[in-house]
């Protein structure tokens, strides 16, 4: 009898190597659409969450607050002194930042975020998550005896973890993280229609928003970019700086009392470019700041916090 030597056919040998080619491909793509753990009871049942969270979390006060009229998340997030971030990451059925009157929230009475408990969550491996000892991790959640996928418990003084957010939550975010405020402090006029504060014209739209701030306070870029204009007489802006960014953003920082940059000068973000003032068409000292894309104005609240 003549024993043959087996030959693996050509297609065959084709067939396997393109496979083994794919698995990474394969491997990528099934870590990127991997689900979050949420209960969605928890999650969209203000009333169950709450009562879950008052026997799980007993050392945070929650509450449920009924949006009113002229109230927005960073007036509600202000008035119990921590960020907004502390409320968003309370209310993880939100996906918007606009809120509407007679909208029901959960507030917490210290900042924080609530995690969404994963599968494979540790005590140690949340608090590395968030950067904050395990052991403060569960001395806040007194009541949860084990981590259980899909629940919550309270994490302190964070930000909550964009990963784990609702797509349309977090392509909020990624937005946030485009520019930087130029300046703190309080916005006296907002983006959209309004009733001029100097013609009085009912039907004025305004482009970007004002920041009330004393004259010669530092304003800095909001993103880096490349400056197209710096002087003053720019129209009713007075003396501005604006400049250029990239994918078609353009900022604007009108009413200066002085500029320090020029015209195609490379700046960094956050890098003082000019001092505030009251130049231009203006009732008072005030940053006007705009955002534009592709020419259009944007609503500046959308991207910076």
């Amino acid at each position: 009898m003549i024993i043959r030597p087996f030959v693996f056919p050509m297609k065959h040998l084709l067939l396997l190597f393109s496979i083994i080619l794919l698995l990474p491909i394969f491997s990528f793509s099934v870590e990127r659409t991997a689900t979050v753990n949420k209960t969605p009871e928890l999650t969209d049942l203000l009333a169950r969450r709450l009562a879950y969270l008052q026997q799980k979390v007993p050392t945070v006060g929650f509450y449920i607050h009924t949006v009113k009229s002229k109230e927005n998340l960073w007036k509600i997030a202000s008035r119990h002194h921590y960020s907004v971030h502390s409320i968003i990451g309370c209310n993880p059925q939100l996906e918007t930042y606009d809120v509407a009157i007679g909208q029901r929230i959960l507030i917490p009475s210290k900042g924080g975020s609530l995690h969404p408990v994963q599968t494979g969550d540790t005590w140690v491996s949340v608090g590395a998550r968030y950067r904050v000892a395990p052991e403060k991790i569960q001395g806040i959640n007194t009541g949860v005896a084990a981590l259980v996928p899909g629940s919550y418990i309270f994490i302190p003084g964070v930000r909550p973890d964009t990963d784990l957010m609702n797509k349309a939550m977090q392509e909020k975010y990624q937005l946030r993280s485009l520019f930087t405020s130029p300046l703190g402090g309080r916005l006296s006029s907002l983006f959209g229609k309004r009733k001029h504060p100097v013609t009085g014209s009912l039907h004025s739209f305004h482009g970007g928003i004002d920041i009330a701030v004393p004259s010669n306070t530092w304003v800095g870029a909001a993103a880096a970019g490349v400056v197209t204009v710096a002087s003053d007489g720019i129209g009713h802006y007075g003396t501005a700086v604006f400049v250029d960014h990239e994918d078609g953003y353009e900022t604007q920082y009108g009413h200066l009392s002085r500029v320090l940059v020029h015209v195609g000068q490379r700046v960094k973000a956050r890098q003082l470019i000019a001092k505030s003032g009251a130049t231009g068409r203006v009732t008072g000292p005030h940053l006007h700041f705009t955002i534009k894309k592709n020419g259009v104005p944007k609503d500046p609240l959308k991207y910076i916090w």
